[in-house]
């Protein structure tokens, strides 16, 4: 096809406008092109689809049409060329706007990749805390364990602290008017872990099953829901079941039942003492590093190209309305249910967008910097390392998944963020 001609201009926030025009005899190709294409698409009786004439094609189709397929693809091919001869870093889709019909030309205006400026790095320092495990830490796990394994039984005691009980309750106003959402029935409650409001299980500790009460609560006033914060609340409530706890001892059997091997109790002390070490390290490591990367965005300077961070936005919003679906709330009648705009909500992330999307590319950068690309052989590894979590029947599709790229894509940002984080944190 003949040559086309373009011109580039640089725009602020790291986009380029670049601006074609596609000789009329390619346009002529595109547009005998388009029909062939679309005869494959359109019925036309005594036709086979493929083999239909350029005039019948027209005679059954809007030629307008037709004209808006060819022009699609001279943009995608003439943009692709352009792109590729001018070594353009592309990093969203083009916006398009059609200048004129004849001859064709148009404009695409597109994000590229923006200079990332990081002032001195080198001298970003991060204090890491010591980690220490004490006897409290290993106290706090032995009780946990004991409280995951805690059973019960129905009694006819007094309820205390560890306990289970069932109760019905019910919440009045000032004026003995019953409160919406105070009225439960069978209500499950361990007395101890405060899973309801201040008080209330203060009030349950040392009654019976059968055993009724009276007792009045003031709602905290950060309370979750407005109407509540502060509230004054009578309340009544009865002990519909009373269950004690039958805490386990920790013996060579209850180490082997959480363990799944026998251990004496001072050797199941050291491994319980070792999992902590490494959680707190963990814990200690994230925090030097998260401490690390907010230093480093207060010393990067980048023009962020606004279609980055709508992509940011989208994404968000994206996984947000996931979120939902997994947990059965369909996302638009969210919308409607609670009259939140989407561009309310745009607005609402686009900070966070444009944070996530400047850490990005500072990231980039410094990996660039430090030399810190993993090799083949390094990500090869890994994956077979992330192969090895798999049971052998998904050890094939997984597989599959790595050699299509997306997630070779993951483990290779994931380790290039690793080396980094050891070379500039040591």
């Amino acid at each position: 096809m003949s040559t086309m001609s373009y011109t580039i201009k640089k725009l602020p926030k790291s986009e380029v406008q670049i601006e074609i025009t596609v000789p009329q005899e390619d346009i002529e190709k595109y547009y005998k092109k388009a029909c062939e294409e679309l005869s494959k698409e359109v019925n036309v009786k005594g036709f086979r689809p493929g083999h239909i004439p350029q005039d019948v094609l027209e005679a059954n189709l809007d030629k307008k049409y037709i004209m808006a397929h060819a022009q699609e693809m001279a943009i995608q091919r003439s943009y692709a060329d352009a792109v590729i001869a001018e070594k353009v870093q592309v990093v969203s889709r083009p916006k398009i706007e059609i200048k004129s019909e004849t001859p064709f030309s148009y404009i695409a205006i597109v994000a590229v990749l923006p200079e990332v400026e990081i002032k001195d790095h080198k001298s970003i320092k991060v204090k890491r805390e010591e980690v220490k495990v004490t006897e409290k830490d290993i106290e706090e796990v032995m009780e946990d364990l004991k409280k995951y394994t805690t059973t019960y039984k129905d009694s006819e005691e007094k309820g205390k602290k560890g306990d289970r009980m069932e109760v019905d309750f019910e919440g009045f106003d000032e004026e003995g008017k019953l409160i919406e959402n105070t009225k439960s029935t069978d209500h499950p409650v361990i007395l101890g872990e405060n899973s309801l409001i201040p008080g209330f299980e203060d009030e349950l500790i040392g009654l019976k099953k059968g055993e009724k009460k009276e007792f009045d609560l003031t709602f905290p006033k950060d309370y979750p829901k407005k109407d509540f914060q502060g509230k004054k609340v009578h309340f009544k409530i009865e002990v519909k079941r009373m269950e004690s706890a039958i805490e386990p001892e920790i013996n060579e059997e209850f180490i082997e039942k959480i363990t799944g091997k026998k251990m004496p109790s001072e050797e199941f002390k050291k491994e319980i003492e070792k999992n902590v070490k490494d959680r707190k390290e963990n814990e200690a490591k994230q925090k030097v590093e998260n401490e690390y990367l907010e230093e480093l965005l207060k010393r990067t300077k980048v023009e962020i190209p606004a279609s980055l961070i709508e992509e940011e936005v989208e994404f968000m919003i994206h996984d947000i309305a996931d979120d939902m679906g997994s947990k059965g709330i369909e996302f638009d009648k969210y919308l409607e249910k609670t009259k939140i705009k989407i561009e309310d909500l745009k607005e609402k992330y686009a900070p966070e967008a444009e944070k996530r999307v400047k850490m990005r590319l500072a990231l980039q950068q410094l990996i660039k910097e430090e030399e810190a690309t993993p090799t083949e052989d390094e990500i090869k590894a890994e994956f077979e390392k992330v192969k090895s979590f798999y049971p052998e029947k998904e050890v094939a599709k997984i597989t599959e998944d790595f050699e299509k790229g997306e997630l070779k894509a993951q483990i290779t940002n994931r380790l290039a963020i690793r080396k980094l984080f050891d070379k500039v944190l040591g």
